[in-house]
């Protein structure tokens, strides 16, 4: 378990994304710093996880676990991790991400939004992990 109480095989959507991720829209997520197989909160080649939907909101900062849709879950595979720089990402890495996660800029506001980071923590030399996966039946 990390600090959000999800086990490690799990992954996080918020609410909003519920439609998209039932119907098997999104298939890209970025999340903030290295989440590569074998760091923090990182994801391997092959693993199997289980999207959950986030009903309420918690906050890593205050060590506060979000509350959870226990009736909505979805297997995906994991199938590409890949860090950048934020500024190395291009417009054919936003492929399969959300709509409102078109480009840079956006992204940046994003994760600032979601994860409470400052600017200087989403800035175009912070690092990002870009997970791609495809949904098991």
């Amino acid at each position: 378990m990390n600090k959000l109480n999800l086990p490690k095989d799990e992954m996080a959507f918020r609410k909003i994304y519920k439609d998209l991720v039932a119907n098997e829209k999104i298939t890209t997520v970025f999340r903030p710093g290295k989440r590569v197989c074998g760091d923090f909160r990182g994801y391997c080649l092959g693993e199997i996880v289980t999207i959950r939907t986030i009903e309420q909101v918690g906050a890593d900062w205050a060590s506060l676990a979000p509350k959870f849709d226990n009736n909505f879950f979805k297997k995906i595979e994991i199938t590409g991790t890949t860090t950048f720089k934020i500024k190395e990402l291009t417009e054919a890495d936003f492929v399969g991400s959300s709509p409102d996660i078109k480009d840079i800029e956006s992204l940046k506001y994003h994760l600032g939004t979601i994860y409470n980071l400052s600017i200087e923590d989403v800035d175009e030399d912070a690092i990002v992990t870009k997970i791609q996966f495809k949904y098991k039946n």
